[in-house]
C-alpha cells in the first residue's frame, strides 16, 4: 500500500507539472515509457485513481480554452490515457458525466488545427476503446465520427494514423452493419467512403447528366487512390470473418459496385492507378465469393462450381494482356493468389470452371511463371535431338494438364501480344519482367503448396539450362563433362526469337538461383519430385568455371552446389559408391580450389562453406567425399586461410571447415596431422582480435581435444587459455564456447572412471588400469574425486566464482548456474567427498588463488625479472629533470625512462610471445570447499532475474517516476541557463 501511495503521490506531480504554461521536454520516450506502465495490469490501480480522470477533464478544458496552452505531447498522452481510462466499463460512466469524450471528439472535428499525427493517433484509439460498447457506438453514430475516420484514412496522414484509422473505421462498419444491423447508417458510411469516386465518374442518366471527365488528373488521382486503398482494405478483411457479412450485399445493391470501379479505368493511363483499381476489383471478387456462396447457406450452386468467379478472374488477367503490361499482369496474379490463400480451408480444393475440374492455384501459377517458360528454348532442342530424353516432354505435359481451357486461352492469347507471327520479340519479355515473375514467386513462399513449388522449381531449373546453353554458345565452346551440346547458331533462330536477353542477363540469372535455393530449401525438395534437379550440379559447374561470372553469381552458384550436395545427388550417390567418377562432381574439385583463391572475401567464404558441407556428409553419409578432399589437396589450402586470409569472416569459415575434418580419420592422417593446429589454434585464442574467428577456434581445439590426442606440452597452455576465454574475453560467444570445452572435459574425465550415460554401473573397464572392474561405492567417490581435484587444480571452480561475480551475459549465466545446480545435486548424495578431494588432490602454497575476483587489468599478468629495475618514483624523475635541464645532456633522458618505454630487449620478447603463460590457471585455483562457500552467498535465481530485468529494460514504476521528475528538473534549469 506504501508503494502505491508513492506512486500515486509522484504522478500527481508530474501531471500538475504538464499543465504548467511553460512545460516543454526534449525527452518524448518518457512519455512512451509511462504509458506503457500506465497500460500493465499491475498498476490498474492508479487508472482507478479519481485524480486521474479529473486531470484528463482539467487538460481537455485548458485545450479546448487555448489549444497553444498545452504542448502537444501532453495532449497526445491525454488523449492515449483517455483510451485507457475507456476500456473499464465503470470508468465509461464517469467519463459520460465529465463529457470528456464528447469534447475530444469536437475538439479533432475542428478542422482550423493542423493537429501532430501523436494526436491524430491519440483521438483513433479512443474512438477505438469506446467502440467496444454498444454505447459508444451509439456516440459515434450520434457525432457521425466516421467521417474523421474516414478523412484520417487517406494517404496523406502517417503510416500508423492511417492504419490505425482503416481499423477503427472497418470495425464501426462491420457491428453497425451485422451486429447492430443498422442498415441506415452502414449505407450512410458506405456512400461517404464512396462520394470521391461518385462524384467523378462519367454519368447519363435521367436526373442526372455528366460526360466530362478529368483524365491523369494528379490531385484527382491522389484522392481517389485513398479512397481505393481504404475500399480494398475493408474488402480484403471481409475475407477472414468466420461468418457471412451484408456488406458486400449492400455494395452491390447500392452502388453497383464492379460497373463502378470499372469506370475508372476511363480516367486513366496511368499503370500505379490501375493496378490499385485491379486490386479493388480483385479484392470485390474474393468477398462475393467468400459472402454470397461459400458462406451463404440459401446459394443454390454447388460448392465447387466457381464458373462466375472464374470468367471475372480471367477478365481481369486478360485486360493486362491486350495492354502489354507484363508486370502488372505477374502482380495480378500474385494478388489473386495471396487472397485465395486468405479464404483457406472454406474454398474447395479442386474447382469447377465452365464444367472443367481444376485447382484454382494451379493456373495462377501458371500465369506466374508463364513469361519464364518464354525463353525455354535449349530444352526443347535437346529433346528433339535425343529422343530417350523425355524429361521436358512430361514437364510440358504437367503444364497442360493442370491448365484448363481458358488458362491456355490466355496463354496463347499472350504469346501473340508479346511476339510477332514469326516469333520475333517486340521488347515486351524483359529482364526486368523475368526478374518480377522470379521475386513475385519468393513473395508466395510462406503460402505456396509443396506441389506448385515444384512445378516453380522444375521451371527455375529450365531457365538456369537456358542460360548456361546460352553461355556455351556465346563462348564457342563445348565441354563434355558438364552434358551441355553446342546448338550454333541455330539456337538463336530458334522459336521464339529475342528471348536470349533475358536469360543472358546476370540478375536474372541470380535471381533464378536465389529462388531455387529458397524452394529447396522450404520445402526439402529432392530429386524425387523432380529428377531434373539430378542435372543442378552440372549446371552449376559450368557457371562456376565462368571466369566473367560476377561475385554475386557465384556466392549464390556456390550455395546452391552446397544446397545440391546436401538434399540431392545424383542417385549413384545414393550407393555409397567409393569413387565419384561418372559425376560432375569429379570438376568440383578443382573449381572449389579456384574460388577458394577468388579476390573477393564473399566467394572465398562461401567456398569454405560449400567445403564444410561437403566435409560433414563424408564423414558418414557419402565417404567417397573423403578422397575427394585428399586429392584436391583441400585441407592444407583451408588451413592456410584460416591462417592467412586478410577476411575475419573467411578466417572463421576456414577454422569451421577444420572443425568438421578433424574428427575424419582419412583427413586426419593425410595431411592434417603434419599441421601445427593446436599451436596455431592456442594462439588464435589468447591473441586474435576478431570474435568470431576466437569462437571458431575455440570449437575447432574442442573438436581436436575429443577426437585426438593433445601432447601433453600444450597441457597447462590449453586450461590457461580457456580460462583466459572464459574470464578475460568480452565476446559471450567465446565465453559460451569455451566452458561448452570445460564441460566436455567433465564428460571425459569422468568416462575415464568408468562413467556410463551419467551414472558409474557396478562393473565396468577402467581405461586408468586397463582393465574390467567392480566398483563399489568406495571406489566410486574415489574416481569423483579424482576428476574433482583435476578440475580445482586447473582452476574450473575459480573461473565459475568469476563469472558469477562479474558476467553480464545472461546466456553465460543461466549456462554457468544451470551446470552449478546440477553438480550441486550429484553432490549431496555422496557424504565425506569434500575430505576425500581434499586429501586426494591438496592445493600447494605457491597452488592457491591469487584472485579476489580480479579486475581486467590483473587477468595478464606479466611477470617481473629479478633484475629488471622498478619504475621510478615522481622525486627521482624530478631529479633527473633538473639534472638533464643542467647538463643538457639527452642520453640522460634515455637511460633514465628506459624502463617505463619498455624499450628493452626482454619486453619486446615479452611482446612476441604467442602463447598465455602456461601457469595462467593457478591464479582461480580455488578448493571446492571454499567454491561452495562461497557458493552460498550468491542467489542464483535472483542473479538470474536481475540480469533478466536488465536485460528486458524492465524499469521499476517508482524509479521511472523519480527519472520523470529528475528530468524536467533538469529541462527547466537548462531553459533557466539558456536566458543567459
Amino acid at each position: 500500500m506504501q508503494k502505491q501511495e508513492e506512486v500515486l503521490s509522484r504522478l500527481r506531480q508530474i501531471f500538475d507539472i504538464f499543465l504548467r504554461d511553460n512545460f516543454s521536454t526534449t525527452n518524448n520516450v518518457y512519455f512512451e515509457k509511462l504509458l506503457t506502465h500506465l497500460q500493465a495490469k499491475e498498476n490498474a490501480y492508479v487508472l482507478e485513481a479519481p485524480f486521474v480522470v479529473e486531470w484528463v477533464d482539467k487538460c481537455i478544458t485548458m485545450v479546448v480554452e487555448d489549444f497553444n496552452k498545452i504542448h502537444p505531447k501532453v495532449i497526445s498522452f491525454m488523449l492515449n490515457l483517455s483510451s485507457y481510462l475507456a476500456h473499464n466499463e465503470w470508468m465509461i460512466v464517469r467519463l459520460r458525466e465529465l463529457d470528456i469524450v464528447n469534447r475530444i471528439i469536437k475538439l479533432l472535428q475542428s478542422g482550423d488545427r493542423n493537429f501532430s499525427p501523436s494526436i491524430k493517433l491519440g483521438g483513433i484509439r479512443l474512438m477505438k476503446a469506446i467502440s467496444r460498447y454498444s454505447m459508444g457506438l451509439a456516440f459515434l453514430r450520434i457525432h457521425r465520427a466516421w467521417q474523421l475516420l474516414i478523412q484520417y484514412s487517406n494517404n496523406d496522414h502517417t503510416l500508423y494514423v492511417v492504419r490505425e484509422a482503416r481499423a477503427v473505421l472497418y470495425d464501426v462498419l462491420y457491428k453497425s452493419c451485422d451486429k447492430l444491423h443498422d442498415k441506415a447508417v452502414t449505407l450512410e458510411i458506405l456512400s461517404e467512403i464512396l462520394q470521391p469516386i461518385h462524384d467523378n465518374l462519367y454519368k447519363n442518366t435521367d436526373s442526372e447528366e455528366r460526360i466530362h471527365i478529368k483524365v491523369d488528373d494528379n490531385e484527382l488521382l491522389h484522392k481517389i487512390s485513398a479512397t481505393l486503398d481504404l475500399l480494398s482494405y475493408i474488402l480484403q478483411q471481409t475475407l477472414v470473418l468466420e461468418e457471412r457479412t451484408s456488406l458486400i450485399a449492400l455494395l452491390k445493391e447500392y452502388h453497383d459496385f464492379e460497373i463502378t470501379i470499372w469506370k475508372l479505368i476511363d480516367m486513366t493511363h496511368n499503370p500505379y492507378f490501375i493496378e490499385k483499381i485491379f486490386t479493388t476489383l480483385s479484392s470485390y471478387n474474393f468477398a462475393l465469393l467468400m459472402h454470397e456462396k461459400l458462406l451463404n447457406l440459401d446459394s443454390a450452386e454447388p460448392p465447387e462450381e466457381f464458373t462466375e468467379f472464374g470468367l471475372s478472374f480471367f477478365n481481369l488477367m486478360k485486360f493486362f494482356i491486350t495492354r502489354k503490361d507484363g508486370v502488372s499482369f505477374v502482380k495480378l496474379a500474385e494478388l489473386n493468389h495471396v487472397l485465395w490463400k486468405k479464404l483457406g480451408a472454406r474454398a474447395p480444393k479442386e474447382i469447377v470452371i465452365q464444367q472443367e475440374r481444376v485447382t484454382f492455384e494451379n493456373q495462377l501459377i501458371c500465369f506466374h511463371m508463364l513469361p519464364l517458360l518464354f525463353s525455354m528454348k535449349y530444352a526443347q532442342k535437346i529433346n528433339d535431338e535425343e529422343n530417350k530424353v523425355d524429361v521436358f516432354d512430361a514437364y510440358v505435359v504437367k503444364l497442360l494438364e493442370i491448365s484448363c481451357e481458358q488458362t491456355l486461352r490466355l496463354c496463347y492469347t499472350m504469346r501473340d501480344a508479346f511476339f510477332t507471327a514469326d516469333g520475333t520479340s517486340v521488347g515486351l519479355v524483359t529482364p526486368g519482367l523475368a526478374n518480377k515473375c522470379i521475386h513475385s514467386l519468393l513473395a508466395l513462399e510462406k503460402v505456396l503448396d509443396r506441389e506448385q513449388a515444384v512445378t516453380v522449381c522444375q521451371a527455375l531449373f529450365y531457365v538456369l539450362r537456358e542460360a548456361v546453353a546460352l553461355s556455351v554458345i556465346t563462348n564457342n565452346m563445348q565441354d563434355d563433362c558438364h552434358s551441355v551440346s553446342s546448338a550454333g547458331s541455330s539456337y538463336l533462330e530458334m522459336y521464339p526469337r529475342g528471348t536470349e536477353l533475358v536469360v543472358n542477363d546476370p540478375k536474372v540469372l541470380h535471381s533464378v538461383m536465389v529462388g531455387l535455393r529458397t524452394l529447396i530449401e522450404r520445402f526439402k525438395i529432392t530429386w524425387k519430385e523432380s529428377v531434373e534437379t539430378i542435372g543442378l550440379v552440372n549446371c552449376l559447374a559450368f557457371v562456376l568455371e565462368n571466369t566473367n561470372m560476377d561475385a554475386r553469381c557465384t556466392v549464390q552458384a556456390l550455395k546452391l552446389v552446397q544446397l545440391a550436395v546436401e538434399h540431392f545427388l545424383s542417385p549413384n550417390m545414393a550407393l555409397l559408391v567409393d569413387n565419384l567418377q561418372g559425376s560432375a562432381l569429379v570438376c568440383l574439385g578443382p573449381i572449389i580450389v579456384k574460388r577458394m583463391h577468388d579476390t573477393m572475401w564473399e566467394v572465398r567464404d562461401t567456398t569454405l562453406e560449400l567445403t564444410t558441407s561437403i566435409a560433414s556428409i563424408s564423414r558418414i553419409k557419402f565417404p567417397a567425399f573423403q578422397r575427394f578432399l585428399i586429392d584436391s589437396k583441400i585441407p592444407p589450402i583451408v588451413y592456410e586461410m584460416a591462417k592467412n586470409d586478410s577476411e575475419n569472416y573467411v578466417r572463421a569459415s576456414a577454422f569451421k571447415c577444420l572443425s568438421q575434418m578433424v574428427s575424419i580419420n582419412l583427413l586426419w592422417e593425410n595431411g592434417l596431422s603434419q599441421l601445427d593446429l593446436v599451436d596455431h589454434l592456442l594462439f588464435v585464442m589468447y591473441r586474435e582480435n576478431d570474435d568470431i574467428v576466437r569462437s571458431e577456434a575455440v570449437v575447432t581445439l574442442m573438436k581436436i581435444y575429443e577426437h585426438r590426442k593433445i601432447h601433453n606440452k600444450y597441457k597447462n597452455t590449453l586450461f590457461s587459455t580457456l580460462n583466459y576465454c572464459v574470464a578475460g574475453d568480452h565476446h559471450s560467444e567465446v565465453k559460451m564456447r569455451a566452458l561448452e570445452f570445460w564441460r566436455r572435459e567433465f564428460y571425459r574425465q569422468f568416462s575415464n572412471q568408468g562413467m556410463i550415460d551419467g551414472v558409474f554401473p557396478t562393473v565396468t573397464f577402467s581405461k586408468e588400469q586397463k582393465k574390467i572392474v567392480t566398483l563399489t561405492e568406495k571406489e566410486i567417490q574415489t574416481s569423483i574425486a579424482k576428476v574433482f581435484g583435476e578440475m580445482q587444480q586447473y582452476g574450473y571452480f575459480g573461473i565459475m566464482l568469476k563469472c558469477l561475480r562479474e558476467e553480464a551475459s545472461m546466456e553465460v549465466l543461466e549456462f554457468i548456474i544451470k551446470g552449478v545446480k546440477i553438480m550441486t545435486e550429484k553432490f549431496e548424495r555422496y557424504k565425506g567427498i569434500l575430505d576425500e578431494i581434499e586429501l586426494r588432490s591438496p592445493l600447494l602454497d605457491n597452488e592457491q588463488s591469487r584472485f579476489g575476483f580480479p579486475s581486467q587489468n590483473q587477468q595478464r599478468p606479466a611477470s617481473q625479472e629479478p633484475g629488471q629495475g622498478s619504475p621510478m618514483n615522481s622525486a627521482q624523475s624530478e631529479e633527473v629533470i633538473e639534472a638533464i635541464l643542467n647538463s643538457q645532456d639527452a642520453q640522460l633522458l634515455e637511460k633514465a625512462f628506459e624502463t617505463q618505454m619498455q624499450i628493452n630487449d626482454e619486453e619486446e620478447k615479452t611482446d612476441e610471445k604467442r602463447h598465455i603463460d602456461e601457469f595462467y590457471y593457478k591464479q582461480f585455483a580455488v578448493p571446492l570447499r571454499q567454491f561452495y562457500a562461497e557458493l552460498k552467498n550468491i542467489d542464483l535465481d535472483q542473479l538470474v532475474k536481475q540480469h533478466q530485468e536488465w536485460f528486458e529494460c524492465k524499469e521499476n514504476f517508482t524509479s521511472l517516476l523519480d527519472d520523470i521528475l529528475s528530468a524536467i528538473k533538469r529541462d527547466d534549469e537548462n531553459m533557466i541557463s539558456d536566458c543567459y
